[in-house]
């Protein structure tokens, strides 16, 4: 494990001094072990916010609260939703590494005809999961699991994208990018001009050949 920054010790050991407990070593480190590998600005600024409604010390998952930890995993029940998208092999799903390993779990009972016993499965599996990735600080993976239907790609990747469940640039790495779709639509507009002008002359050389023979009878 990394040594301890001053800054750490700063944000934790301003914080036991304001709310009047005492330092520890043992204490001091738990909060290392458990909050050490967020940026130190984040966590400064989730101190800030803590100390602003609370009267009371927070613990390290209260700060990982504030930093986002739990906001950025969704609920059991989002989780599901989305996870059952999978049973379909048309559709796509965006979800993260716990929503996909907990599906991994549950698909066997789905596919027995069980599906109340295969939320219920993925649920247990996926708070069990979540929990494990907050208490070890493990960030949060997302991916994209692509169907065979083009259009429910597009709408489950932009509808990723809205609700904060998918970047951008990884939304824009699993779509079709626009120069491919306008160079498609160039090379079909070329396609085109070219088979009209080949038409087009088609109808000149048989105008000249009848004018040819008009002429050769008089």
């Amino acid at each position: 494990m990394a040594k301890i920054t001053d800054d750490f010790l700063a944000v934790i050991g301003g914080l036991l001094e304001l709310y009047g407990q005492q330092a520890s070593t043992t204490k001091v480190n738990i909060y290392w072990s458990t909050l050490g590998q967020y940026p130190i600005m984040s966590l400064r600024l989730a101190a800030n916010a803590w100390v602003r409604k609370s009267q009371f010390m927070p613990k390290p998952a209260d700060l990982i609260k504030m930093m986002g930890g739990t906001r950025s995993h969704l609920s059991a029940d989002e989780a599901w939703a989305i996870a059952i998208l999978a049973s379909d092999e048309s559709n796509t799903v965006v979800w993260t590494n716990e929503m996909a390993k907990a599906w991994a779990i549950a698909e066997i009972v789905y596919h027995n005809g069980d599906r109340i016993g295969a939320r219920r499965t993925f649920i247990e599996s996926y708070e069990r999961m979540v929990n494990e990735s907050l208490m070890y600080g493990k960030s949060i993976e997302t991916f994209v699991s692509l169907g065979s239907d083009k259009q429910k790609r597009f709408d489950a990747i932009n509808r990723a994208v809205f609700t904060g469940l998918l970047t951008q640039e990884k939304a824009n790495y699993n779509l079709p990018k626009p120069e491919n779709t306008f160079s498609m639509l160039e090379y079909k507009s070329k396609k085109s001009m070219v088979s009209d002008s080949m038409t087009y002359l088609t109808k000149i050389k048989k105008m000249l050949k009848a004018s040819r023979a008009q002429i050769e009878t008089i």
